[in-house]
């Protein structure tokens, strides 16, 4: 069982736990740093990949680089989100958060109401980082943090048709 970091109601902490998620995702849109507005509706059968993060979160400082350019060179093409769901993270600490990790800030979403992470997870029991790929709002996986082993899924998951 892994050892995660669970954010409750705006405390954070550490726990061997088996996350639970939701199982149906619904559409929806999300505006990143930059108010680009990303929807659901417009990737009609294109997977997209969704990395759930924090700015103070320890294993994201090297999980978001890697899938970063993991992503840039196998799949150009799919969008790749950075999601942070906490309300304590301010966008002005997430642009911080993506020049030190040299990252292109666009990438990079706030959910300040939670409304998209909600429905990924159950109970308001976030497990950082989580790495989502959806096609057509249906899983392709679902992982919690990533190494080689894990990149070789996505890209077998991501060129399945």
């Amino acid at each position: 069982m892994p050892l995660v970091l669970i954010a409750l109601s705006g405390t954070l902490f550490l726990q061997t736990a088996t996350p639970v998620h939701a199982e149906e995702v619904r559409r929806f849109f999300i505006k990143n740093l930059d108010n680009e507005r990303f929807d659901t509706r417009n990737q009609k059968g294109s997977p997209f990949v969704m990395s759930f993060f924090f700015t103070t979160c320890i294993p994201c400082y090297r999980e978001i680089p890697e899938l970063h350019a993991f992503m840039s060179k196998e799949f150009p093409d799919v969008s790749l989100l950075f999601v942070d769901p906490l309300e304590e993270d301010s966008k002005a600490d997430i642009r911080k958060f993506a020049r030190k990790l040299n990252v292109p800030s666009e990438l990079f979403y706030k959910d300040s109401m939670g409304i998209v992470s909600k429905r990924f997870y159950k109970g308001g029991q976030y497990v950082f980082p989580t790495i989502i790929g959806l096609r057509d709002l249906k899983y392709l996986f679902r992982y919690y943090g990533i190494d080689s082993e894990i990149l070789a899924e996505i890209k077998n998951k991501l060129q399945e048709r």
